[in-house]
């Protein structure tokens, strides 16, 4: 098989993974303005997959290098299956979880994805570049990633709570007006929010895309070209126009019943933390963010009203996701790699 056909072929499975990113990740950014029916369901929806669209373009590239950075796989066409297998057990992922209608991580799908398909090809963790830890905000490779996807939702659970205490501090004598206000500001920080996304987990796809280019022409720039930043903030943008009602209702209801300021609130939250973590190339999970913002919020208005077993569930659902992420691409490439194999020798 020619090398080119096959990178059109990981070009063309990145887009559907970011795809399934939008509905599955998209759906969480969407979840609370909805369920406080702050914005219109649809006008929600279309400003959600705009503001991803630019996150996408104008977001920069420093999570791509980060997600880049994770492997050390030569240069060369045999990456390419590789990438293929990693990508489409992200992808199985994201439409399983979606059907149990579990806001699991698209980025620990990924990430597992990609660790499996790489240690199946090489049949070890040779090609694993783990980094160093010596700070944590300072941490390289693989280790970046790991403390970006794993102290993140902490911190936004402690930024739900906090800003949810600073809030009623500051409103204690307003009015039921002021909500009007509050609703109106939900527009802005859910556009936050989505901006933030677009940018931090397109990149994802688009740091694999610039590997497989590589890979075909090493003479190729490192930077992401205008085109994968169109393409993939386009796949986003349709994925989030898909999104997935199951998911919302569990974000937005299922775990605390949010009100218009609990939802500005986590929304606020969240998007400090994924904005952050987009511009300091920390590739993080905007589900797991918002929904642990949202579980910070109910604990700091009143934790017996906060439904712990789902967040138990969604716990659950996260650690598990990089190992049955892994899992799948082992599975995947352990039946698919050598025919590829011997259709790029030939």
């Amino acid at each position: 098989m020619d090398p080119h056909a096959l990178l059109i072929s990981v070009i063309l499975i990145s887009c559907v993974f970011t795809y399934t990113n939008g509905f599955q990740d998209g759906s969480s950014v969407a979840a609370t303005a909805i369920a406080t029916k702050a914005i219109p369901p649809y006008a929600t929806i279309f400003i959600v997959a705009l503001f991803e669209f630019m996150g996408a373009y104008f977001g920069g590239s420093a999570v791509a290098q980060a997600i880049r950075s994770i492997t050390s796989y030569p240069d060369r066409a045999s990456i390419l299956p590789v990438l293929a297998s990693g990508l489409t057990a992200a992808i199985f992922w994201n439409y399983f979880t979606r059907a149990v209608k579990i806001p699991s991580s698209s980025t620990h799908a990924l990430i597992g994805g990609i660790l499996g398909a790489v240690i199946t090809e090489s049949h070890g963790a040779q090609y694993i570049t783990w980094g160093t830890i010596d700070h944590v905000i300072q941490a390289t490779g693989l280790w970046k990633v790991i403390f970006s996807l794993f102290l993140s939702p902490l911190i936004g659970f402690g930024a739900g709570y906090l800003l949810l205490l600073i809030m009623i501090a500051l409103l204690i004598r307003a009015n039921r007006k002021i909500e009007k206000v509050i609703n109106v500001l939900q527009l802005f920080v859910t556009s936050a929010l989505a901006f933030g996304h677009g940018a931090n987990d397109t990149q994802k796809a688009m740091g694999l895309i610039v590997l497989a280019l590589n890979a075909v022409d090493p003479s190729q720039s490192t930077e992401i070209p205008n085109w994968v930043r169109i393409l993939s903030g386009s796949a986003m943008a349709f994925g989030v126009i898909s999104f997935a009602p199951g998911i919302v209702k569990r974000i937005g209801q299922g775990i605390f019943k949010v009100t218009s300021l609990h939802a500005l609130t986590a929304q606020a939250a969240s998007a400090i933390v994924v904005l952050y973590g987009s511009a300091s190339g920390g590739p993080i999970s905007a589900s797991q963010v918002i929904a642990s913002s949202v579980i910070g919020v109910g604990a700091a208005q009143r934790g017996k009203g906060v439904h712990w077993l789902v967040a138990r569930d969604m716990l659950a659902a996260w650690f598990f996701t990089i190992p049955g992420a892994a899992i799948m691409a082992f599975l995947i490439h352990a039946v698919f790699f050598h025919w590829l194999e011997l259709l790029i020798k030939g």
